[in-house]
């Protein structure tokens, strides 16, 4: 995180636009069925959009579901910039024993990464009957709308996003990290249309969290599983390589590499193990074909690993972003000083608990504000930036237009004569 915005030359409470709130020293987990007329100052239509508060989030409308949890759209009350908040119904979890009993994992797993491809936990918050985890909205929506759209990616775009999904899913591995349930569906867009990888209810990591005979679990989509997960066999990281081959099929076709009807498990299973893959289109590159045959390979000793995937030519490695090491976390000269310096002076935050939170990646409140004004920085900083280069193109036009009618206004047209060669024949 660069020191964004400070080209600005603006007062960090114009930068923001919020008013200075020292914060309470215990956080409000209460539910409230309607959020405060007077959340720190926001207008009333945009309050009109959400219907409950939740410590220092307003919740609006939902964005996803899934068997244990929806995913809504919250606002920061702080700040005034937008989070997504996914809300775990501790009532329904009780009747599933292993749910229950790994609910907080999740909060646990993504607190020990960060990676630009992967979505930014930012606060943790609990009720008697919920459990809310706070991250950062991606508004470019779900990956697999845009595949619907267009019935399948060109080949160049679904490069991109397998290349920046195989960067999340080696950070992920080199902590021992398996996600576990890597599809479509778990990619999401932000602003830059870059991928966002979500979910990580299913993810398991051996060792740091003190779990035995973590990757025995059967779990995840059919679809995308690996042949070994399907057998109930002992698995390893390579799962999720081979989820990776499912996916990128899907970039480039819209639909499964391996199908069976009627559906079955055993079918599927021995499809995958016979390399009986659906045809691809004539159109597709030999290299993409030859990943794909790499990815599908169905004895896990003999599928690449991560770091081997990601040598592979077709992600073209020459690529400047590809292969470079992203640290776990912020290092203090990446801290954004303006940022910081608002969160102490104005806002009543101590510097050292700042500090903390954002080099240590803690869930929490501080992380959220810090998180959301640095990127509220980035993102104003960015218009400004826009603007000014705006304003000098349209002088340039002005000035060159001037001079251009400046420089015809000079020339003076000679007044017209009989040429030459028609004046000596009439003389003659």
């Amino acid at each position: 995180m660069s020191d964004a915005g400070t080209d600005m030359g603006t007062d960090s409470r114009k930068i923001f636009g919020m008013k200075a709130k020292v914060p309470v020293a215990t956080e409000n987990h209460s539910e409230n069925t309607h959020p405060s007329s007077t959340s720190n100052g926001l207008p009333g239509d945009i309050l009109r959009n959400y219907t409950k508060k939740v410590g220092n989030y307003l919740i609006g409308r939902k964005l996803g579901e899934g068997s244990f949890a929806k995913v809504w759209e919250g606002l920061h009350t702080t700040t005034g910039e937008k989070v997504a908040v996914k809300v775990i119904d501790k009532r329904k979890i009780r009747k599933d024993s292993y749910v229950s009993k790994n609910m907080r994992r999740e909060g646990q797993i993504q607190q020990m990464i960060r990676h630009p491809y992967i979505t930014q936990l930012l606060d943790i918050l609990e009720t008697e009957n919920s459990y809310y985890l706070v991250m950062e909205l991606c508004p470019g929506g779900n990956l697999m709308n845009q595949i619907n759209a267009k019935k399948r990616l060109d080949e160049r775009e679904a490069q991109k996003y397998v290349r920046q999904l195989v960067m999340a899913v080696e950070q992920l591995h080199k902590k021992g990290v398996v996600h576990r349930d890597l599809k479509i569906e778990n990619l999401l867009l932000d602003e830059q249309d870059n991928i966002k990888l979500i979910d990580f209810g299913l993810c398991n990591c051996a060792g740091i969290l003190g779990y035995s005979d973590p990757f025995s679990t059967q779990c995840g989509s059919p679809g995308y599983a690996a042949p070994e997960l399907i057998s109930r066999k002992k698995y390893g990281l390579k799962v999720d390589v081979w989820s990776i081959g499912v996916t990128m099929y899907i970039m480039l076709t819209g639909t499964l590499p391996f199908t069976v009807e009627p559906f079955s498990l055993n079918g599927l299973h021995q499809r995958m193990v016979d390399r009986d893959m659906n045809p691809l289109p004539p159109s597709i590159s030999s290299a993409a074909v030859n990943l794909l045959n790499r990815l599908f390979e169905p004895d896990p000793d003999m599928r690449p690993n991560i770091h081997q995937v990601m040598t592979d030519s077709w992600l073209q490695l020459g690529n400047p972003h590809t292969g470079v090491p992203y640290l776990n976390r912020i290092h203090i000269e990446e801290i954004n000083h303006t940022v910081l310096l608002h969160m102490t002076e104005k806002m009543g935050y101590k510097r050292s608990e700042v500090l903390s939170a954002v080099l240590t990646n803690k869930a929490c409140h501080m992380l959220t504000v810090y998180f959301l004004l640095n990127n509220k920085m980035k993102r104003l900083s960015k218009k400004y930036r826009e603007k000014q280069y705006n304003m000098e193109k349209e002088k340039k036009s002005e000035l060159f237009q001037t001079q251009w009618r400046k420089h015809i206004e000079k020339i003076t047209i000679p007044p017209k004569q009989t040429p030459v060669y028609l004046a000596v024949s009439k003389g003659l």
